[in-house]
């Protein structure tokens, strides 16, 4: 069976040169990126540790003004890898 999906129209030139621009602008952005949050790594694990000790000690909102602690053992723990604190967009 012949669908539409399954046939893919011919890039132009001019297509094909600005999808390269792109891509190398976008690795660029995304290089830039990575640098700053490994960068900020350190300050990034503080801002966890502090964000896991409020949600254990002050919990959170669940609905209205009624707040649920988190119980030690409900927190995860932090992977070992070196991916572990990898940021994804």
């Amino acid at each position: 069976m012949k669908r539409v999906q399954d046939e893919k129209p011919e890039r132009s030139d001019e297509v094909k040169a600005w999808l390269d621009a792109e891509i190398v602008a976008q690795k660029a952005r995304y290089d830039g990126i990575v640098e700053e949050m490994e960068g900020i790594q350190e300050q990034r694990n503080g801002w966890i540790a502090n964000f896991l000790k409020i949600i254990q000690n002050k919990g959170y909102n669940t609905n209205g003004d009624m707040r649920r602690a988190i119980r030690k053992e409900e927190v995860p723990t932090r992977p070992d890898r070196a991916d572990a604190d990898k940021v994804v967009w």
